[in-house]
Protein backbone atom coordinates (compact mmCIF):
# COMPACT_ATOMS: atom_id res chain seq x y z
CA UNK A 1 0.00 0.00 0.00
CA UNK A 2 2.97 2.34 -0.50
CA UNK A 3 2.16 3.41 -4.06
CA UNK A 4 1.44 7.13 -4.37
CA UNK A 5 -1.69 7.85 -6.43
CA UNK A 6 -1.14 11.05 -8.40
CA UNK A 7 -3.95 13.55 -8.98
CA UNK A 8 -4.08 16.72 -11.12
CA UNK A 9 -6.21 19.86 -11.09
CA UNK A 10 -6.58 22.37 -13.96
CA UNK A 11 -7.08 26.05 -13.16
CA UNK A 12 -7.96 27.39 -16.62
CA UNK A 13 -7.91 31.19 -16.55
CA UNK A 14 -8.72 33.89 -19.11
CA UNK A 15 -9.04 37.67 -19.04
CA UNK A 16 -12.03 39.43 -20.59
CA UNK A 17 -12.56 43.22 -20.45
CA UNK A 18 -10.04 43.48 -17.62
CA UNK A 19 -11.70 40.74 -15.56
CA UNK A 20 -9.87 37.50 -14.79
CA UNK A 21 -12.15 34.49 -15.06
CA UNK A 22 -11.86 30.83 -14.05
CA UNK A 23 -13.35 27.94 -16.01
CA UNK A 24 -15.42 25.66 -13.80
CA UNK A 25 -18.21 23.22 -14.56
CA UNK A 26 -21.51 22.34 -12.95
CA UNK A 27 -21.94 18.62 -12.35
CA UNK A 28 -25.64 17.62 -12.41
CA UNK A 29 -25.43 15.93 -8.99
CA UNK A 30 -22.13 17.01 -7.43
CA UNK A 31 -22.18 20.80 -7.68
CA UNK A 32 -19.71 23.31 -9.13
CA UNK A 33 -16.24 21.86 -9.66
CA UNK A 34 -12.78 22.50 -11.08
CA UNK A 35 -11.50 20.10 -13.80
CA UNK A 36 -9.48 17.41 -12.02
CA UNK A 37 -8.74 13.69 -12.03
CA UNK A 38 -6.35 10.78 -11.65
CA UNK A 39 -3.07 10.32 -13.51
CA UNK A 40 -3.25 7.11 -15.53
CA UNK A 41 -0.58 4.42 -15.66
CA UNK A 42 2.48 5.49 -17.72
CA UNK A 43 1.05 9.03 -18.05
CA UNK A 44 2.97 12.14 -16.94
CA UNK A 45 1.20 14.81 -14.92
CA UNK A 46 1.34 17.42 -17.71
CA UNK A 47 -0.41 15.09 -20.16
CA UNK A 48 -2.92 14.11 -17.47
CA UNK A 49 -3.97 17.67 -16.64
CA UNK A 50 -4.56 18.49 -20.33
CA UNK A 51 -6.57 15.28 -20.75
CA UNK A 52 -8.73 16.05 -17.71
CA UNK A 53 -9.29 19.59 -18.98
CA UNK A 54 -10.53 18.18 -22.28
CA UNK A 55 -12.70 15.47 -20.72
CA UNK A 56 -14.47 17.85 -18.33
CA UNK A 57 -14.68 21.03 -20.42
CA UNK A 58 -14.31 19.93 -24.06
CA UNK A 59 -11.36 22.28 -24.67
CA UNK A 60 -8.98 20.65 -27.16
CA UNK A 61 -6.25 23.29 -27.03
CA UNK A 62 -4.94 24.31 -23.61
CA UNK A 63 -1.45 25.41 -22.64
CA UNK A 64 0.25 25.00 -19.30
CA UNK A 65 1.39 28.37 -18.02
CA UNK A 66 2.68 27.42 -14.58
CA UNK A 67 2.97 24.57 -12.13
CA UNK A 68 1.32 25.90 -8.97
CA UNK A 69 2.56 23.33 -6.47
CA UNK A 70 1.07 20.27 -4.80
CA UNK A 71 -0.49 18.86 -1.68
CA UNK A 72 1.73 15.95 -0.65
CA UNK A 73 -1.09 13.86 0.83
CA UNK A 74 -4.78 14.74 0.84
CA UNK A 75 -5.85 11.66 2.79
CA UNK A 76 -6.95 11.68 6.42
CA UNK A 77 -5.93 8.88 8.78
CA UNK A 78 -9.30 7.19 8.27
CA UNK A 79 -9.11 7.30 4.46
CA UNK A 80 -7.45 5.30 1.70
CA UNK A 81 -7.41 5.64 -2.09
CA UNK A 82 -7.97 2.93 -4.69
CA UNK A 83 -4.61 2.46 -6.44
CA UNK A 84 -5.90 -0.11 -8.96
CA UNK A 85 -9.48 -0.84 -10.03
CA UNK A 86 -10.65 -3.58 -7.71
CA UNK A 87 -13.42 -5.86 -6.60
CA UNK A 88 -14.74 -5.50 -3.07
CA UNK A 89 -15.39 -8.79 -1.28
CA UNK A 90 -17.92 -9.52 1.45
CA UNK A 91 -15.20 -11.42 3.36
CA UNK A 92 -11.38 -11.11 3.34
CA UNK A 93 -10.62 -13.79 0.74
CA UNK A 94 -10.74 -14.01 -3.05
CA UNK A 95 -13.28 -16.84 -3.03
CA UNK A 96 -15.85 -14.71 -1.17
CA UNK A 97 -18.76 -13.11 -2.99
CA UNK A 98 -17.74 -9.78 -4.59
CA UNK A 99 -19.88 -6.73 -5.15
CA UNK A 100 -21.04 -6.47 -8.75
CA UNK A 101 -19.21 -3.23 -9.57
CA UNK A 102 -15.50 -2.61 -9.20
CA UNK A 103 -14.23 0.49 -7.46
CA UNK A 104 -12.20 2.61 -9.92
CA UNK A 105 -8.65 3.84 -9.48
CA UNK A 106 -8.49 7.21 -7.76
CA UNK A 107 -11.59 6.80 -5.60
CA UNK A 108 -11.19 7.81 -1.95
CA UNK A 109 -12.76 5.39 0.53
CA UNK A 110 -13.21 5.16 4.29
CA UNK A 111 -10.64 2.96 6.05
CA UNK A 112 -11.53 0.64 8.94
CA UNK A 113 -8.79 -1.95 9.49
CA UNK A 114 -6.01 -3.91 7.78
CA UNK A 115 -5.38 -7.65 7.90
CA UNK A 116 -2.58 -9.75 6.48
CA UNK A 117 -3.85 -9.62 2.88
CA UNK A 118 -7.02 -7.50 2.91
CA UNK A 119 -8.21 -4.10 4.11
CA UNK A 120 -11.72 -3.39 5.39
CA UNK A 121 -13.18 -0.28 3.69
CA UNK A 122 -16.49 1.41 2.95
CA UNK A 123 -17.78 3.86 0.37
CA UNK A 124 -21.00 5.88 0.27
CA UNK A 125 -22.22 7.97 -2.67
CA UNK A 126 -25.22 10.30 -2.40
CA UNK A 127 -27.63 11.38 -5.12
CA UNK A 128 -26.53 15.01 -5.12
CA UNK A 129 -24.38 17.61 -3.41
CA UNK A 130 -25.13 19.59 -1.39
CA UNK A 131 -28.29 18.57 0.47
CA UNK A 132 -28.62 14.91 -0.59
CA UNK A 133 -32.02 13.25 -0.53
CA UNK A 134 -30.96 9.60 -0.77
CA UNK A 135 -28.00 7.20 -0.90
CA UNK A 136 -27.19 5.91 -4.39
CA UNK A 137 -24.32 3.60 -3.55
CA UNK A 138 -23.21 1.97 -0.28
CA UNK A 139 -20.41 -0.61 -0.11
CA UNK A 140 -18.69 -2.11 2.92
CA UNK A 141 -16.24 -4.95 2.39
CA UNK A 142 -12.70 -6.14 1.88
CA UNK A 143 -10.14 -5.11 -0.75
CA UNK A 144 -6.74 -6.73 -1.45
CA UNK A 145 -4.05 -4.66 0.26
CA UNK A 146 -2.07 -4.15 -2.95
CA UNK A 147 -5.03 -2.34 -4.55
CA UNK A 148 -5.05 0.45 -1.95
CA UNK A 149 -2.76 3.33 -1.06
CA UNK A 150 -2.42 5.65 1.90
CA UNK A 151 -0.81 8.37 -0.27
CA UNK A 152 -2.73 10.75 -2.57
CA UNK A 153 -0.63 13.55 -4.05
CA UNK A 154 -2.41 16.39 -5.89
CA UNK A 155 -0.69 18.65 -8.45
CA UNK A 156 -2.05 22.06 -9.43
CA UNK A 157 -1.58 23.73 -12.83
CA UNK A 158 -2.43 27.14 -14.29
CA UNK A 159 -3.64 26.71 -17.89
CA UNK A 160 -4.83 29.06 -20.62
CA UNK A 161 -6.59 28.50 -23.94
CA UNK A 162 -6.81 30.35 -27.26
CA UNK A 163 -10.08 28.63 -28.12
CA UNK A 164 -13.06 30.91 -28.44
CA UNK A 165 -15.95 29.65 -26.30
CA UNK A 166 -19.34 30.77 -25.17
CA UNK A 167 -19.65 31.93 -21.58
CA UNK A 168 -21.55 28.69 -20.83
CA UNK A 169 -21.96 25.44 -22.78
CA UNK A 170 -22.91 21.78 -22.30
CA UNK A 171 -20.78 18.64 -22.51
CA UNK A 172 -21.74 14.97 -22.24
CA UNK A 173 -19.39 13.08 -19.91
CA UNK A 174 -18.20 9.50 -20.34
CA UNK A 175 -20.67 8.36 -17.62
CA UNK A 176 -23.64 9.94 -19.38
CA UNK A 177 -23.86 13.04 -17.20
CA UNK A 178 -24.32 16.43 -18.80
CA UNK A 179 -21.66 18.85 -17.56
CA UNK A 180 -22.11 22.61 -17.88
CA UNK A 181 -18.73 24.38 -18.15
CA UNK A 182 -18.82 28.14 -17.62
CA UNK A 183 -16.52 31.08 -16.98
CA UNK A 184 -16.84 32.82 -13.61
CA UNK A 185 -15.07 35.87 -12.23
CA UNK A 186 -12.18 35.19 -9.88
CA UNK A 187 -13.14 38.20 -7.79
CA UNK A 188 -14.98 37.63 -5.55
CA UNK A 189 -13.70 34.09 -5.04
CA UNK A 190 -16.08 31.57 -6.67
CA UNK A 191 -18.05 29.10 -4.56
CA UNK A 192 -16.69 25.59 -5.23
CA UNK A 193 -17.75 22.34 -3.56
CA UNK A 194 -15.66 21.01 -0.63
CA UNK A 195 -12.90 19.92 -0.60
CA UNK A 196 -12.20 21.65 -3.92
CA UNK A 197 -12.70 25.05 -2.29
CA UNK A 198 -9.46 24.34 -0.40
CA UNK A 199 -7.68 23.76 -3.73
CA UNK A 200 -8.77 27.20 -4.86
CA UNK A 201 -7.59 28.71 -1.58
CA UNK A 202 -4.20 27.01 -2.13
CA UNK A 203 -3.57 28.67 -5.51
CA UNK A 204 -5.82 31.74 -5.37
CA UNK A 205 -3.17 34.45 -5.02
CA UNK A 206 -1.13 32.88 -7.85
CA UNK A 207 -3.96 32.98 -10.41
CA UNK A 208 -5.80 36.12 -9.34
Amino acid sequence: MNQVVQKVTAFIVRERCGVRELLVFKHPTAGTQIPAGTVEEDEDIETAVKREAYEETGLQFVEIENYLGCIENELENDQRIIAEATQVYIEPNLSAIPYEEKLPKGLTVDYHSTGEDFTHISYIEYDKHPNPTCIRYNITGWVPNEHLSAQKKRHFFHLTTQEETADTWELKSDRGHIFMPYWTSLSPKPNIIPPQNKWLDFVYEKIL
